[in-house]
């Protein structure tokens, strides 16, 4: 597992891709294919560049979709801006799970959405 930062653009993009397009069915969106590239490799560019997601995975961002389409208080899109939504409220609480378990000593069983730190390799 890599994080986001020391992902292959390309490759990041096919992962996105499959993601939107798995979403926009989930949505009942019904979008042609170019918007759906053109989405995903902007997010998938986004993910890469950003500093503030740098650090978390591609699967937390899976989660954070999965999270949003399910639990979100807002009438998902299938737009950057609600990528950006999804993504960051999954940061915040991976952020939190972390702090759960490394500053209050909770088990990290039984905190939802903790994941062990990645060693980086260089």
């Amino acid at each position: 597992m890599k994080l986001l930062k020391q992902e292959n653009l390309k490759e990041l993009t096919e992962k996105v891709l499959d993601l939107v397009a798995k979403t926009a069915v989930e949505i009942g969106h019904r979008s042609d294919a170019q918007t759906l590239a053109s989405l995903s490799k902007i997010f998938a560019e986004d993910l890469i560049q950003e500093k503030r997601f740098g650090n978390m995975t591609f699967n937390q961002v899976q989660d954070g979709f999965r999270q949003g389409v399910r639990f979100g208080k807002d009438e998902p899109f299938l737009n950057i801006r609600t990528f950006y939504k999804w993504t960051y409220k999954m940061k915040e609480m991976c952020d939190a799970a972390y702090y759960e378990v490394h500053t209050l000593g909770q088990p990290k069983e039984k905190v939802p959405f903790y994941q062990e730190p990645l060693k980086l390799l260089k």
